[in-house]
């Protein structure tokens, strides 16, 4: 028997990456660092942006804190045509640095609600 009084919640299980005029992130990977632990969780964007952060084992979840964000995105367009590459918008590189990324989420205790997360494509390089 389960005792569900005692189990801790695992926090948000998933979320969604948009850029400000609200297209989503189709391609890319995220990952998020615990301001006080320094523990990171991570996942894969899919082609809707939604994501799912799980720590280093593979359980998803994002517990109780506040934590710093990186976006990946790595685009491969030169042997493909152009039809067959739309990735939508391009994240700019200052999102794939912990130090300039300046994308922060905090999590609640007992918050369920998936993360949503902002980006604009049109930052300066």
């Amino acid at each position: 028997m389960t005792l569900m009084g005692c189990q801790h919640s695992v926090g948000p299980t998933a979320g969604i990456v948009r850029f400000h005029d609200g297209s989503s992130l189709t391609s890319g990977s995220i990952e998020f660092r615990n301001v006080a632990t320094g523990t990171c969780f991570a996942s894969r964007v899919t082609n809707q942006g939604i994501f799912h952060p799980a720590n280093i084992n593979g359980k998803i979840g994002l517990p109780v804190g506040t934590y710093e964000v990186v976006i990946v995105q790595i685009v491969l367009t030169e042997d493909l045509a152009k039809k067959e590459h739309s990735h939508g918008h391009t994240v700019p590189r200052r999102y794939a640095d912990y130090n300039t990324s300046g994308l922060q989420v905090t999590v609640m205790a007992n918050q369920t609600k998936p993360i949503e997360i902002a980006i604009r494509a049109d930052l300066e390089e």
